[in-house]
């Protein structure tokens, strides 16, 4: 199941990265009718999923990117979502996690995985890129992602490549300024 969900989201960067820029969402304003609506395949939206806990995980002070919680937790807001459109999603999102045994420890962890972590194993952290950007706006309480373009996500990635010893986390928020 992990390594099926770490594969979904390496293959959402390296179809094209048009996919990232095109689906950034705002997780503040971000409502369960566009949940519903992004749904792919009859599946709910593992990137707009990366994208919100990572936002409510940097809100709730808990720097653990846990692939595990990310295939229920989803589906629980997928599910009151169609019966709540008009509701935001970010609430529902956070309260269902606080329901949730949540990792403390884990190989992507937006205080501790550096430039050469990710480089050492980009195809399982193509995923925590798409959270790390959650998260980074999340602890910011800005606007800014690398997500906004492919410019943008690349410029990201090259500076991380330039940076290996850099937490990833310092790189991106240097990214958006």
């Amino acid at each position: 199941m992990r390594k099926t969900l770490l594969l979904c989201c390496c293959a959402l960067l390296l179809a094209g990265n048009a996919v990232a820029a095109d689906e950034k969402i705002d997780p503040a304003t971000y409502i369960c009718a566009e949940l519903v609506a992004s749904t792919v395949s009859g599946e709910p939206p593992l990137f707009e999923g990366l994208q919100l806990d990572g936002y409510a995980a940097a809100r709730a002070g808990a720097p653990v990117a846990d692939p595990a919680l990310m295939a229920p937790l989803i589906q629980e807001v997928y599910d009151t979502c169609q019966a709540a459109p008009a509701e935001k999603v970010l609430p529902l999102w956070e309260k269902a996690r606080k329901n949730r045994v949540v990792a403390n420890e884990g190989p992507w962890r937006a205080d501790k995985t550096t430039c050469k972590d990710y480089a050492a194993n980009e195809e399982d952290g193509s995923g925590f890129v798409i959270w790390l950007d959650g998260y980074q706006r999340g602890k910011s309480g800005g606007s800014g992602s690398v997500l906004e373009s492919n410019e943008s996500l690349d410029a990201f990635l090259d500076a991380c490549k330039r940076q290996p010893d850099a937490l990833m986390l310092d790189v991106l928020a240097q990214s958006v300024k």
